[in-house]
């Protein structure tokens, strides 16, 4: 058994700053199964102390204890659900697993963490009992996580089960409560209803297997299998870059927008001709190269990235078709950047209960995020980059598309685009706005047109042009909405109709716009 000796200045520290709590006075005691990728307290229901990382432990085994709970990181565990059911443990302060010692099945081995080596000596299920909290079992002994005492230091070990509190343990998350919602992270909006397809919220895979991906090949089979599944992106890049392939596109003079000395290339579609385009610089078409890769994305599936660094390259989201999707929480980028027509970032079409959360896109040839003929979908907290310095003016032209489909936009930041941000048409149409942010947009925010319904709440336009512009019989209502640099003097701010009549609307709380520029900037995107 290892010895707990705190450092005296820790000690110091703690009696000044902090006021060490209970478990049961920090959060409720949760019994309910943790979200794979959450990150958690586990609480020791007899002691009422957290399970702990010895700090002074140095070792390459630092050996686990409990604690009283004071919410540092070596308090704080990772649980991700693996594909054969069982859990992996990560603790937050080194990023090693939580495993019984040199791979034991004997009682009394002792708890420790160690670097991933997938030994089913770092694997355990999560038994919920009836009396409340868990049995956390050890997929190599079988045998149960316990802890010899209740008092701080007390050593974690490996035991026959007694059904004992000691053998006990709760599952608190570290922020929200014990369904996993929290603040700035629900569902909220139109994905969170009930809808035509018989569907009453988006959970996306979360009734399947959970696996994690690290390759192009890996996470395509995973998306467009028909299995329901919660696919991981590890905390790095996948690039699902092709090689260079020859297609045939439109020189495009890039000072038909003012900006001399360079030359934009568009793909044009099967019923265009370069002469369609004001800009081409001829009416004959030149060889240049596309090296993206469309996934088909299937339904019941949830795609989500395990820390801020989880991207993905040069890959086309495609739902089409499909319900209840979840993608979360990684980078979409590079997709054919110096072309237009040559690739979305995500595409929603003919779908229904689709939440796109924590996203950020980048130098993407066409839309960023396109919703067409779709129901039940949110985008939240997501950020749209809009520089890209092999485009025309330098700005992405073409960001979003909302046609025929009942959006909910809500903590998104539209960061130094031109156009669509989004633009919204179709009189099926019904969009919501709240508590978004736009900054430096040069052409226009939100357009609407063809009788699309827009009800635009609580935003901020930072100088960017025309917040919410009526390009043709769109019916906009607004308000609570803060203007600043030529958002305040634009003429651009359509308003005063009625909207939205037909509409069951959900739940949702509003923040002062004044106050989302930091918050929205630092909140969106992939996040550790």
């Amino acid at each position: 058994m290892k010895v707990l000796h705190r450092q005296s200045w820790w000690k110091k520290a703690i009696a000044i700053t902090f006021t060490l709590i209970s478990a049961s006075a920090f959060a409720e005691n949760c019994s309910t199964t943790p979200t794979s990728g959450g990150t958690y307290y586990i609480i020791n229901k007899g002691s009422g102390q957290a399970l702990d990382v010895n700090t002074n432990d140095t070792s390459s085994v630092p050996n686990v204890i409990t604690y009283d709970l004071w919410e540092a990181s070596n308090q704080q565990f990772i649980l991700t659900k693996q594909s054969d059911n069982y859990w992996e443990i990560k603790s937050v302060y080194n990023s090693k697993l939580l495993e019984v010692l040199n791979a034991s099945t004997s009682n009394g081995a002792n708890v420790d963490t160690y670097s991933d080596w997938d030994g089913d000596n770092q694997r355990w299920e999560l038994k919920v009992q009836s009396s409340g909290g868990f049995k956390i079992v050890n997929k190599n002994s079988q045998l149960s996580l316990t802890v010899a005492g209740s008092t701080n230091g007390s050593n974690v070990y490996q035991n026959e089960d007694a059904s004992a509190s000691s053998q006990r343990w709760y599952i608190n998350p570290v922020s929200g409560s014990c369904d996993g919602s929290s603040s700035d992270e629900d569902l909220v909006g139109f994905a969170a209803q009930s809808g035509d397809d018989n569907l009453s919220t988006t959970t996306g895979g979360a009734a399947g297997s959970t696996i994690t991906v690290s390759s192009c090949s890996a996470l395509t089979s995973a998306l467009e299998s028909s299995d329901a599944q919660v696919i991981q992106v590890a905390n790095t890049s996948i690039d699902c870059r092709t090689s260079d392939r020859t297609v045939q596109a439109c020189a495009l003079d890039c000072s038909y927008w003012n900006d001399d000395g360079k030359t934009w290339y568009r793909v044009p579609t099967s019923t265009q001709t370069c002469s369609d385009f004001e800009a081409s610089t001829s009416d004959d078409t030149v060889s240049v190269t596309r090296n993206d890769t469309t996934i088909n994305v299937q339904s019941n599936k949830t795609l989500i990235g395990l820390g801020s660094s989880s991207s993905i390259i040069g890959a086309s989201l495609n739902l089409n078709g499909v319900e209840n999707v979840i993608i979360r929480n990684l980078t979409i980028s590079n997709i054919n950047p110096a072309l237009v027509e040559a690739g979305d970032g995500i595409t929603v079409e003919d779908s229904s209960h689709v939440w796109i959360d924590h996203v950020a896109f980048s130098k993407i040839s066409d839309g960023y995020l396109d919703i067409k003929n779709s129901q039940n979908v949110t985008a939240s907290w997501n950020r749209f980059y809009g520089y890209n310095a092999q485009v025309c003016a330098n700005q992405h032209w073409y960001t979003n598309l909302v046609s025929e489909s009942d959006v909910t936009f809500h903590h998104n930041f539209w960061d130094t685009a031109a156009g669509r941000n989004p633009k919204i048409q179709g009189e099926d149409t019904r969009v919501h706005l709240f508590n978004n942010y736009w900054k430096d947009i040069s052409y226009f925010s939100i357009g609407g047109d063809d009788s699309a319904q827009i009800l635009v709440e609580n935003n901020y336009f930072e100088n960017s042009a025309r917040p919410h512009w009526n390009i043709g019989d769109a019916y906009f209502s607004a308000s609570g909405n803060s203007y600043t640099g030529v958002s305040a003097t634009s003429q651009y701010v359509d308003d005063g109709a009625t909207v939205f009549t037909d509409v069951d609307m959900y739940n949702y709380t509003l923040e002062a716009a004044s106050s989302l520029g930091s918050q929205v900037d630092g909140g969106t995107g992939p996040q550790d």
